[in-house]
């Protein structure tokens, strides 16, 4: 039966929505209509992709527009008689740009449709929101209900609830809200700050972020810092203040707690131990090219570990470089992780320079797979007292990558299985970053183009991951002249290395000027 007195629907502002990335389903939502595993429909004709993709459902008793989104301010699926007055249950889909008809179907607990709601909308962005609000009378059955969601008359995700007789209890409405983008926005942007890496020449090498998450204690991902020998930091006020001091770090895990005196700031909250999933929608803020911060849809996709490096969270977006060691959220403005979690100690020194990743090595360390965040349960809490450890020191012990500093010089280099030295420019042969101990050596092939004249020496040192120095090859005279190409290889013995990742680096006098990884595998 259709009514519009126990039932009322409505559409979302029209304001647009700010969410791009793509999310799974949430827990409580199922997703569009399913197809035979085979891909056809009944009598052979292959069914339609669905064209809705439901990102998320949610229920409450209250909720409120916020920032071009509909919250709900105490997500639940039970509601109890007589003290919860209705039902509201909100869904946000992604889908086709225009007009569309939409449809609610109250189906009660025998599974029977007894109030039906649609209206037209003409949706101005891919992602799109509306909630239906169900009347509660004391009269009304019992048990499992279920709200259906179509679009066009596709079915567009369904939301299960429980209704029960009964008072409502204590602790059934949840003490923390979900809050809106705007809301979460503005909490992290307060706490967050812009890191300003510069090594020993006072030069800028890269630029991240972080977030307080104590007085005077800034998180951010360790390879933001990695070889700085200063650290600018650039608060939300606009205020810069200088650092060089660590609390506590993980070069493996990517995470690093600065000192910042910078007085009382806002700082964000931990979320709990094991209180995200994958699938689940959060938050993190990227900065585009202009400088500002913009806050992003999350979602989590996926989860992995490694023995080293520890857990990490796979996510959906591809932030910007300064976006790196920021926060990543949940709905209820609490921190999850930090964005960044590479996977290969030091591969941050590529980032900018001509030559960048090598394509082959980013599945190997998991760069780019989306990004990735290191869980904050990784991350201890600051403590009070914490002794402090300087940037000179940590380049003492070892855990910096030096930066590069003369990559300019250098038009291009590879590794390869060997170089083919016939002709009046030698040529590498197999070029990849995969190689074998049955290989018994590969093959570095620098292509030179100097920006100045240049009479020096060129040296090969090979690291493994711990940063600790394995070989140094025999240094090479190098005179390099303005806009002269000039070419030189290196051979590098690797039968007798283990199966591992490994880095070379090639030094221009006591500076790196380029540098690769490669993997040895049985």
């Amino acid at each position: 039966m259709r009514t519009a007195l126990d039932t009322f629907a409505r559409l979302c502002s029209e304001r647009r929505l700010l969410f791009a990335a793509t999310l799974l389903l949430s827990p409580l939502a199922a997703g569009p209509r399913s197809v035979p595993p085979s891909g056809q429909a009944a009598g052979g004709v292959r069914a339609a992709e669905p064209k809705f993709r439901l990102v998320r459902s949610v229920s409450g008793t209250k909720g409120s527009q916020q920032g071009g989104t509909y919250v709900i301010h105490d997500p639940r699926t039970i509601f109890y008689i007589p003290d919860d007055r209705q039902v509201i249950v909100y869904f946000e889909w992604d889908g086709p740009v225009g007009p569309h008809h939409f449809e609610g179907m109250w189906k009660n607990p025998e599974g029977k449709v007894v109030v039906i709601s649609d209206f037209q909308y003409e949706a101005k962005e891919k992602r799109f929101g509306g909630y239906w609000t169900l009347a509660l009378a004391e009269k009304v059955s019992t048990g499992l209900w279920a709200l259906e969601a179509r679009v066009d008359g596709e079915v567009a995700g369904t939301h299960t609830f429980q209704i029960v007789a009964a008072p409502r209890p204590a602790d059934a409405i949840p003490t923390k809200r979900i809050l809106g983008p705007s809301e979460i926005y503005q909490s992290a942007q307060s706490a967050s700050v812009f890191i300003l890496a510069y090594d020993a020449k006072g030069e800028q090498a890269r630029q991240g972020s972080g977030f307080f998450v104590g007085d005077e204690v800034v998180l951010t991902a360790f390879q933001v810092i990695d070889g700085a020998s200063n650290l600018r930091v650039v608060l939300s006020d606009g205020r810069r203040v200088e650092s060089n001091r660590v609390l506590a770090w993980n070069r493996w895990q990517d995470w690093v707690l600065l000192k910042v005196e910078a007085g009382k700031t806002p700082h964000l909250t931990r979320a709990q131990a094991n209180s995200w999933s994958v699938g689940d929608h959060c938050y993190a803020l990227d900065s585009p090219a202009e400088g500002n911060r913009v806050i992003v849809d999350v979602g989590i996709t996926g989860q992995n570990s490694s023995p080293e490096a520890g857990e990490r969270l796979n996510l959906s977006i591809y932030p910007s470089q300064r976006a790196i060691g920021g926060p990543l959220l949940n709905e209820f403005g609490e921190v999850i992780g930090v964005v960044g979690g590479s996977l290969l100690p030091g591969a941050s020194s590529l980032a900018g320079t001509r030559f960048g990743y090598p394509t082959n090595i980013l599945g190997v360390a998991g760069i780019f797979r989306g990004i990735l965040a290191v869980p904050i349960t990784l991350i201890p809490a600051p403590t009070a007292g914490a002794v402090s450890t300087t940037l000179a020191e940590l380049a003492q012990r070892g855990q910096f990558v030096a930066p590069l500093t003369g990559s300019r010089n250098v038009l291009h280099g590879t590794l390869a299985r060997r170089v083919e030295r016939k002709g009046p420019v030698p040529q590498p042969v197999d070029e990849k970053f995969d190689f074998t101990r049955r290989d018994t050596e590969l093959a570095v092939f620098l292509n030179w183009n100097s920006k100045e004249k240049i009479k020096s020496t060129a040296t090969l040192q090979l690291y493994d991951l711990n940063n600790r120095l394995l070989a140094r090859g025999k240094p090479l005279k190098i005179d390099l002249r303005p806009n002269q190409t000039m070419f030189s290889t290196w051979q590098v013995p690797i039968a007798n290395l283990p199966p591992a990742t490994y880095r070379v680096d090639i030094l221009l006098g006591e500076d790196p000027v380029w540098r690769s990884y490669f993997r040895i595998v049985e």
